[in-house]
């Protein structure tokens, strides 16, 4: 006689629900609870990866924001290992498992992210791509029709989603290296692809000053600082993802040392002219453009510092706690409870290149390609697990041996002065 645990029942009794009564109840349980439930039966799993629910589980239960590191291999292939970064009592947790292992053809770099999506650009301009590191879909887009001049060029990307029209739109910025020193004929040029729409690039109005770095989304634009050789008092110039136009953005008169991002939705500036203090402006309204103060921090003297590099890696906020990382410390800050903890970081390869991505949102929302082009892009780049890399033997034991001398050993040094890194 087979007996069958009470667990049991109640799985195979909810693996015979219809349809429309699952995509109801899934639909809004958080991301985790969902993925769990793929092992549940065949049709839970085929209702969990249809891009109909991916698409209403993305607008009913958005993800929160999530810390992410992508850290860079160089082996048969290029490997980007994205894995979620989490806050762990005192600590900045790293986490062993990556969500994915991105595998390109040629060097990528991140470009931009918006909700569950990320955008990444190849080294020489050459190939740009949107993935979802959750579902592993990728789309290769097509290459700009604008010819580039032989001279050698700037070039800025942006990554951002219409609410209007409900799509995500990708901005290529391109200027002349040679004409940034106060040069009145600077042409600063711009494409953009809508994803899902004509696939094809577009030209825009040229910017009315050069963007530099990597951009922040928020407030329905993207937001870069002005290329630090060029002079003038506004230093934030944004791009109206809707009306496909740049705007420069005034700011609290903060001088020039400041870095931009996103908190609760919203650009941010965070002003680093005070060496052992740090100060948060929030844009509350983008219309009015009116600024708040959010936050007052005490950091500590600087030490040790990468000049070549911002003081600050990253600003985010989740769950009502504010998290800073410099090159010199790691505070989180409550400001419901006033508390403010130092943090040391667990987890990190800091024998690997990395950079941090803020803005990410995971999700289950589709990528509106052709899935035909998809398959065929393959031999551009494609998702891995961690189980495929180190389970080939040779890769394995490259990955533990490889050391990378890069952009990041002055960080890591800097960390290591500062006591930051768990022995």
């Amino acid at each position: 006689m087979v007996y069958e645990s009470s667990e049991d029942k109640m799985q195979a009794k909810m693996a015979t629900f219809p349809r429309d009564i699952l995509f109801c109840i899934l639909s809004r349980l958080p991301l985790k609870s969902v993925l769990r439930f793929c092992c549940v039966s065949k049709l839970w799993l085929d209702v969990i990866k249809s891009p109909e629910f991916g698409y209403l589980h993305s607008k009913k239960s958005a993800g929160d924001p999530t810390l992410l590191i992508l850290s860079h291999r160089l082996l048969k292939e290029n490997i980007i290992s994205i894995s979620p970064i989490s806050l762990r009592g005192h600590h900045l947790h790293i986490s062993d498992n990556s969500i994915s292992n991105l595998v390109g053809s040629c060097s990528l770099n991140l470009v931009g992210a918006c909700n569950g999506f990320l955008c990444f650009a190849s080294f020489n301009h050459d190939r740009i791509l949107v993935c979802n590191p959750i579902t592993i879909e990728l789309v290769i887009l097509p290459k700009p029709g604008t010819t580039l001049p032989p001279e050698p060029l700037t070039m800025v990307y942006g990554f951002g989603f219409d609410s209007t029209s409900e799509t995500y739109k990708v901005v290529r910025v391109s200027y002349s290296e040679g004409s940034l020193h106060g040069d009145a004929n600077l042409k600063v040029s711009a494409e953009v692809y809508n994803l899902g729409a004509t696939g094809s690039w577009k030209a825009v109005r040229d910017f009315q000053q050069p963007p530099y770095g990597l951009p922040v989304f928020a407030n329905g634009h993207l937001h870069w600082l002005v290329h630090p050789h060029f002079s003038g008092a506004d230093r934030i110039i944004s791009f109206d993802i809707g009306k496909e136009e740049s705007v420069m953005t005034p700011h609290p008169n903060i001088g020039l040392r400041f870095s931009i991002s996103e908190l609760g939705g919203c650009l941010s500036v965070v002003d680093l002219r005070k060496r052992t203090l740090i100060e948060v402006w929030v844009l509350k309204d983008q219309f009015n453009n009116y600024w708040q103060q959010e936050y007052i921090l005490p950091v500590g003297v600087p030490y040790g510092l990468d000049m070549g590099l911002p003081r600050l890696i990253s600003i985010s906020e989740k769950n009502g706690v504010l998290l800073i990382w410099l090159q010199d410390a790691i505070f989180s800050y409550e400001q419901r409870k006033l508390s403010r903890k130092k943090l040391l970081i667990s987890g990190l390869p800091s024998w690997l290149d990395w950079e941090i991505c803020c803005g990410f949102r995971p999700s289950l929302a589709p990528l509106r390609g052709n899935l035909e082009r998809m398959k065929e892009n393959m031999d551009v780049a494609y998702f891995t697990s961690d189980m495929e890399i180190y389970s080939q033997p040779i890769i394995s034991s490259q990955i533990v041996e490889y050391k990378a001398i890069g952009k990041c050993d002055g960080l890591v040094s800097c960390f290591v002065k500062n006591g930051m890194l768990v022995p």
